[in-house]
């Protein structure tokens, strides 16, 4: 039988538990990892996302090679400053809605001891690290694997059948990359200070009036980057 003295120890151990799960809650890390592991981690969602877009709901995929954009999808305006673009990016994709419907002191432990999260919710430090990224333009990482042939172009130098007007009796996209589609397009990848929340833009351009964007929520789930959330932000 336990005596006074154990039970208050038992007690003061749980309540310690509590506590560091409840300060690391709410005062997340503040230092970033290193670029490398950055890196490793931005081509391992790169992977996941091309995985989810590539994979047929039923049948077989169509799509016999991929084609990407080398340049990175930003939200960089002509004429816009860093504030303007980071507001234009929270707006477009949607962020301000990221904030959990219930949050509560009582929600944050009820979610604490189930174990449990909301998958449209994203934390504050994902948002800010996606929001200084998406407004940097540079190369797209090439070095993130995929299951069929890729190759990377700069999506200003081809054009599509009847989009824009054929120049020079090139050839279309369509002729150049027959069994591709169209032309993929990443944002920089935003994390959380853990490495195990991610958020990613995303468009994908067959034609004039022929493309969508979408805004991928990712965790990291047994040492795997999963899709937990994909929310279309436009569609032409």
């Amino acid at each position: 039988m336990l005596t006074l003295q154990h039970r208050r120890w038992i007690v003061a151990l749980v309540c310690s538990a509590v506590a560091i799960t409840l300060l690391s809650w709410f005062h997340p890390l503040k230092s970033r990892p290193d670029e490398k592991k950055v890196s490793a981690a931005q081509d391992e969602v790169y992977e996941a996302v091309v995985r989810d877009m590539v994979t047929p709901t039923s049948g077989q995929s169509k799509l016999r090679q991929l084609v990407f954009d080398d340049a990175v999808l930003t939200e960089v305006e002509p004429g816009a400053d860093i504030t303007s673009c980071k507001e234009t990016a929270r707006k477009r994709l949607s962020l301000e809605n990221s904030k959990l419907p219930y949050d509560s002191l009582a929600d944050k432990i009820y979610r604490v001891f189930a174990l449990s999260a909301y998958d449209d919710s994203l934390r504050a430090d994902t948002i800010q690290d996606f929001l200084e990224k998406s407004c940097a333009p540079g190369r797209l990482s090439q070095t993130f694997h995929a299951d069929l042939p890729r190759t990377f172009i700069s999506g200003e130098s081809v054009h599509f059948e009847g989009w824009p007007v054929e120049k020079n009796g090139s050839k279309s996209f369509k002729e150049l990359f027959p069994g591709s589609g169209g032309i993929i397009s990443f944002s920089r990848v935003g994390f959380d200070s853990t490495l195990r929340e991610a958020i990613v833009a995303t468009a994908f351009v067959c034609g004039g009036l022929c493309g969508s964007g979408n805004r991928y929520v990712l965790r990291k789930k047994r040492g795997r980057w999963e899709v937990v959330n994909k929310w279309n932000v436009w569609v032409s």
